[in-house]
């Protein structure tokens, strides 16, 4: 039992941030009139991480800084035209785990809203989830 006890206390628990409708104007899509015309996008991030001292310290170098993973959503928006918006969610989990050390799991939902080729459709939105690889 203290071994467990022992093991227990020596494990960071994990804390789920997120962010939600983020909302940007892209030219992402298969067909050209998409790409010149563009739609709006919303990207939901939910983000898991050891973000235990965040909640004890109130400290905001323990976490994650919203305004900078917003503006990295922002960035990757203005740095490529992507035909998929699985390949948009996938390059933005992407850069999450890569920019920010302290996240563990990073979960990217982006809906684009009133596509223009399918008038009778609110929303399409693809999700992708990227798990940062374990040191062994």
């Amino acid at each position: 039992m203290e071994g467990e006890e022992a093991r227990r206390g020596s494990e960071q628990p994990l804390v789920r941030l997120a962010v939600r409708g983020i909302e940007f104007h892209g030219r992402h899509g298969v067909h050209p009139q998409e790409k010149e015309q563009g739609h709006l996008f919303v990207v939901d991030i939910e983000i898991t991480g050891a973000f235990e001292q965040a909640v004890i310290s109130d400290d905001l170098q323990q976490t994650v800084d919203y305004e900078r993973l917003v503006a990295l959503v922002r960035d990757v928006n203005t740095s490529r035209q992507f035909n998929l918006i699985e390949s948009l969610a996938g390059a933005l989990a992407d850069a999450l785990i890569e920019s920010f050390p302290r996240i563990a799991q990073a979960r990217v939902c982006v809906s684009k809203l009133h596509p223009m080729l399918l008038p009778d459709v609110a929303t399409t939105e693809a999700e992708v989830v990227r798990t940062r690889p374990c040191d062994t």
